[in-house]
């Protein structure tokens, strides 16, 4: 019983990391949306330095779990949801990769050229933020139908990237805007999507933790 109650406080300890994570994560995207739409280059500055925070969390996580495994040696259930726990700090992860991608690509633009940012863009933002949001909730709350929820939306997250591509390349083959903004709004767009994939994986790891069958993306 000791030993038990010791393995839920360590893992309540990692999951309030992975929380901190997960709403760094959220707020890095709302400072990509922002940077990208007002045009304000020092709100990228601030997504590279969530990343360093995520990056440092992540490793704590790691060591964590290590640390519950070397020392307590958890039976099968148990040890699924260190698995889960693990794998969710790496998609967490991954999604502050992207962000800081999308961070960096905003830093280059030209943004006196007011190239247009199609609406297919400010979908993807909604998106990956809904799908991060409600993976994040379904991870802490084992709630599988929202876990269900979060996987069906990434069908809107491809169908959004694919307009952002018929739209930037037919802009690029057109030669009617700055091309290096075109190419690097194109890049934001496939970023976007990567970021509702990691979100998709989140949800992906609750149903697995739940049957013991993790779901393969279609």
């Amino acid at each position: 019983m000791v030993i038990q109650t010791k393995f839920l406080k360590q893992l309540q300890q990692l999951e309030l990391k992975m929380t901190e994570m997960g709403q760094s994560c959220l707020k890095g995207l709302s400072l990509c949306k922002h940077s990208l739409y007002d045009g304000d280059k020092v709100l990228t500055q601030e997504v590279d330095e969530l990343h360093e925070e995520v990056s440092t969390l992540s490793r704590d996580c790691d060591q964590n779990c290590m640390r519950i495994l070397l020392l307590q040696a958890p039976v099968a259930k148990d040890l699924r949801r260190i698995t889960v726990a693990t794998n969710t700090v790496r998609d967490l992860t991954r999604i502050m990769d992207q962000e800081k991608e999308v961070a960096s690509l905003i830093r280059e633009m030209d943004h006196s050229a007011n190239s247009e940012i199609h609406d297919s863009i400010a979908e993807l933002f909604m998106v990956a933020k809904g799908m991060i949001s409600n993976a994040l909730n379904a991870y802490m709350s084992r709630d599988e139908q929202v876990a269900q929820d979060v996987i069906k939306m990434d069908d809107k997250a491809d169908a959004a990237y694919l307009a952002t591509k018929n739209f930037y390349t037919d802009k690029l083959a057109a030669k009617v805007d700055d091309p290096g903004n075109l190419v690097n709004l194109l890049l934001v767009g496939k970023y976007l999507e990567r970021i509702c994939d990691h979100a998709g994986n989140i949800a992906r790891w609750v149903l697995y933790q739940k049957s013991g069958i993790l779901e393969s993306e279609d």
